[in-house]
């Protein structure tokens, strides 16, 4: 793909737009640097030789056009318009860093949040295939080097090319033969380095990447589990392990800034040692008594290599910043490109979706990527409006694969789910999702408060304290949280470190009634409480029994036994489906697993 097709890929029209006009922006600079440093010349040879202002035709029209009475007063003037010329010049310098700097910030929020709306918006076997390190490192890091190194470098890059060729090419009106061999000389330098070190910054730029990964892993992992790392005293390991990325990055990036500035430094040995050969040079022709007539030339290349210098260590960092930060830019474009790919497949759905008849699995099979194995096969199921359905079976049986089908998070071209005899799909699977409340094993709980995390991840402002109320008494909570001193308004702390298990347990069956579903799911969300604790919550879920649709996946036999209908289920299939106490009565194997329990 070209780098054209990659930018188009990235931004949108207008964002290309305001690239183009910043580019723009930068020929204007250029311009203005090179129109800032022609006006020297002039001003320093009437310095040198003041009776220029009427030999010259031109100095002497704008002494005839001002009126001046004293050749002193127009020296003034041209020191005067020197110095508006530079202010000009360097203050719309200073205007487009301001504007650069702006649109980069701005474009590595946007490229960031739209990353971070492409992953939220995956299926989620998306996510079965991807680590959670990674993705964030792409929002956090690739992204932040991708427009920096290789947006704004390539920026750069092309404005200061600009800049010393308009240089180049005002040193070459005045002696093209001392102009040529400067840009031989310097320019060549600058190239023989880069294709000297370019192998390497690609390296340690890949290099990088990976251990960015290793650093987000290894310190996600360790703050996400310390507290059995705590109590195993493994925490050194962890430790350790994030100490290995977080040290060869820092290498890396002490090789990648070393390579971008060492070269200025030889480089300036060789352009003043220039400047004092281009003296010698002009004296030699000119001869000592006639340094008058060579003060402006000379003024003049001073000015230019000082502004000229600059430029071709900045074209040069520009270029081995793009080169370094080249691989997270791959990153960033490929990402886009599935994300592209996707949105131009996808259409929108303008029908309904109702839970009125019957809710259906037919045919469904399933298998997990990379796996030969079917996670499930040739399911057929049929569960009715307002019935508690159980779905019970050993580890390893499908019981979780089912229920994630039947929540829309899994798709498969074998077989179909149903909701009143319409095929559940991309376009319509958000809309079936809206009617249905998750309780699962684990409770996610955000660092906020009691009522946040019932309505979870609304605006404020959004919330409905009335609706926080309701399923908070649904869920026999209110009591609990009325008896706190800041009532709903209770911070619990991350991951809910201040609450019980239970209480844990409550807020989120609390949140999946909040937008009052008619499908509720929990996926085995009473096996890790105590026994009382469990009967509390069962109780909870009885109130809402034939009020809703209740599908309960359980390993404890005894949450089943009060469901209409309970699937018993083994290596991937329903192999029968009855009462509780009709597959007690008739399932040999269902008896031994509810004996066990």
């Amino acid at each position: 793909m070209k780098f054209r097709e990659k930018i188009s890929l990235m931004f949108k029209k207008s964002e290309i737009t305001r690239l183009l006009l910043l580019l723009f922006g930068m020929i204007i600079m250029a311009i203005l640097e090179v129109a800032g440093i022609t006006t020297i010349l002039p001003f320093i040879a009437v310095l040198a030789s003041p009776e220029l202002i009427h030999e010259n035709i031109y100095l002497s029209e704008v002494y005839r056009f001002f009126n001046f009475q004293t050749d002193q007063s127009m020296i003034v003037f041209l020191g005067l318009f020197v110095l508006i010329s530079l202010l000009i010049s360097n203050s719309y310098q200073v205007f487009m860093t301001w504007a650069i700097t702006i649109f980069s910030n701005l474009q590595n929020a946007r490229i960031s949040i739209r990353l971070l709306n492409h992953y939220m918006s995956q299926p989620y076997s998306f996510f079965l295939g991807r680590n959670t390190s990674e993705l964030q490192k792409n929002i956090l890091v690739e992204t932040s080097a991708a427009i920096t190194g290789v947006i704004m470098g390539s920026l750069q890059v092309v404005s200061k090319i600009i800049t010393a060729l308009f240089l180049i090419s005002l040193l070459i009106y005045v002696d093209y033969k001392i102009a040529v061999t400067v840009a031989i000389i310097l320019g060549g330098s600058y190239l023989i380095i880069f294709m000297l070190i370019r192998k390497k910054l690609a390296f340690i730029g890949s290099e990088t990447v990976k251990e960015n990964f290793y650093l987000y892993k290894t310190s996600g992992e360790a703050l996400s589990g310390f507290k059995d790392i705590k109590l195993s005293g493994s925490y050194k390991n962890f430790v350790e392990q994030f100490s290995l990325p977080s040290k060869a990055l820092a290498n890396y990036h002490a090789q990648s800034n070393l390579v971008a500035t060492l070269p200025r430094y030889l480089l300036e040995i060789i352009a003043f040692g220039g400047i004092i050969s281009i003296i010698i040079s002009l004296i030699s022709r000119s001869g000592l008594t006639d340094t008058q007539s060579i003060l402006p030339i000379l003024s003049l290349y001073v000015m230019a290599g000082y502004r000229l210098l600059p430029a071709l260590q900045q074209i040069y960092s520009g270029i081995s910043r793009i080169k370094f930060h080249a691989p997270s830019f791959e990153i960033i474009v490929n990402e886009f490109l599935i994300f592209d790919n996707q949105e131009i497949e996808s259409t929108k759905y303008n029908g309904t979706l109702k839970f009125e008849e019957r809710l259906e699995m037919v045919d469904w099979s399933f298998y997990y990527e990379n796996s030969s194995t079917a996670a499930l096969t040739k399911i057929n199921l049929i569960i009715h409006p307002n019935t508690t359905i159980g779905i019970v079976g050993s580890t390893g049986s499908g019981k979780t694969t089912i229920v994630d089908a039947l929540l829309g998070l899994l798709h498969t071209k074998s077989g179909k789910i149903l909701v009143d005899g319409i095929e559940i799909n991309a376009q319509n699977v958000s809309l079936w999702q809206q009617k249905i409340g998750y309780v699962p094993q684990s409770i996610y709980l955000i660092d906020d408060t009691i009522e946040a995390n019932i309505s979870f991840a609304k605006m404020s402002k959004e919330v409905d304290i009335e609706k926080v109320i309701k399923a908070a008494k649904l869920a026999n909570l209110h009591e609990f949280v009325m008896s706190l001193p800041e009532q709903y308004k209770t911070i619990i702390g991350e991951r809910g470190v201040r609450l019980s298990g239970g209480q844990c347990q409550r807020i989120g069956i609390a949140r999946a009634l909040y937008d009052d579903p008619k499908v509720l799911v929990f996926d085995e969300a009473t096996s890790s409480l105590d026994g009382i604790t469990e009967n509390a919550i069962m109780d909870a879920i009885q109130i809402l029994s034939h009020n809703k649709t209740i599908i309960m996946i359980a390993h404890r036999l005894s949450t089943v036994q009060e469901c209409d209908l309970v699937h018993f289920m083994s290596e991937g299939k329903i192999i029968e489906s009855g009462t509780y106490k009709h597959l007690i009565t008739h399932n040999e194997e269902f008896k031994k697993m509810a004996k066990k329990i």
